[in-house]
Formats: C-alpha cells, sequence, structure tokens
C-alpha cells in the first residue's frame, strides 16, 4: 500500500537530517501544521508551488520517482495531482482518459501504455 503524504514526508524529512522544526521554516509552513500534516490529521498542502518547495527540499529532483511519489499521494481523491493539474485543460486530455476507460485498460495494461510511450520518447532523443 502506498504511503501517505505525511508519512513519506516524515520518512524523507528523517532521511535529510531534517528537524521538524527546521524543515517547517525551510518550506514555509507552522511546525504544528507540520506535525499534523505528518500525522495525518491535516491535509497536504494543494498549491503546486508549496509541494515543488517541499519537493526540493527534499532534495527530490523534478520527475523523479520520489518527486512523482510525493505529488501522487498529495492528491486529493478525484482529483489530478498538483504538478500535472494543468493537464486537465489540454484539449485531448479527456479523450485519452476516455479511451482507456472504454477499452477498460486496468493498471498492468495502462503501465505497458507508459512504458510504451517512454521508449518511443527516448528512441526520438536518440535519433537527433
Amino acid at each position: 500500500m502506498p504511503k501517505s503524504f505525511g508519512e513519506l514526508v516524515h520518512e524523507l524529512r528523517i532521511s535529510a537530517g531534517f528537524g521538524l522544526r527546521r524543515f517547517a521554516e525551510m518550506v514555509g509552513i507552522k511546525a504544528s501544521n507540520l506535525s499534523d500534516i505528518e500525522h495525518g490529521r491535516r491535509l497536504p498542502p494543494s498549491d503546486p508551488n508549496k509541494l515543488r518547495e517541499v519537493a526540493e527540499a527534499l532534495g527530490l529532483a523534478e520527475d523523479s520517482e520520489g518527486w512523482k511519489s510525493l505529488f501522487d499521494a498529495a492528491r486529493r481523491q478525484g482529483e489530478l495531482p498538483a504538478d500535472i493539474r494543468h493537464m486537465a485543460d489540454r484539449k485531448l486530455v479527456p479523450a485519452l482518459l476516455r479511451t482507456i476507460d472504454n477499452q477498460q485498460l486496468d493498471d498492468e495494461a495502462i503501465s505497458r501504455l507508459i512504458s510504451e510511450m517512454e521508449e518511443r520518447t527516448e528512441g526520438a532523443r536518440h535519433v537527433r
């Protein structure tokens, strides 16, 4: 089961060697609020800029698995993660999601689709 946002931040913060108060100061969150977030008593920030600030303070590289995990864990049910929320406005995103739904793709099939897309992108980079 994936970790909650609070569990993930707590684990990454400790691994990075930051105390609660120091890290809260670094990211502009009250220490008591950060503690509540880490213990699941408060929702994670929804502002993409604040999440970016947290991710960067934790030393996560943009587009790394850790970065994606952090943003995914902060996602509210029924919403896209904050780092890709702007994608919902793209013309073909609803069509893509409807196609996935209509084809009844399970997580494994979607994972294969993603891998194929990434391989094509990598292949195109090497051709240039």
